[in-house]
């Protein structure tokens, strides 16, 4: 997914929210649903980042979510608590 058209619409989703405010409260809160699930879909960095090694996976990272800090590996690209999408690039 395009991280740029991400970012438009999270932004195009706040400023329905903001036009909603007075009228429709359920409308408001899928907007904020939306931003949520789209906010999700943006890469993180893990937060406290360390070295990790087992006898069966070998090598690898770990790092806390920065979204929900449960652990997260960097054996996957997401959290598996949250769906956040994490950055594991240097």
């Amino acid at each position: 997914m395009d991280e740029k058209k991400v970012r438009e619409a999270i932004e195009d989703f706040k400023k329905l929210a903001e036009l909603l405010q007075n009228k429709e409260s359920a409308a408001v809160e899928h907007c904020n649903i939306a931003i949520e699930a789209l906010e999700k879909q943006l890469p993180k960095k893990p937060k406290e980042e360390k070295d990790a090694y087992t006898s069966k996976l070998g090598e690898f990272r770990v790092g806390k979510c920065p979204n929900c800090e449960m652990e997260a590996s960097d054996r996957f690209d997401i959290c598996i608590d949250c769906g956040q999408k994490l950055d594991w690039r240097k």
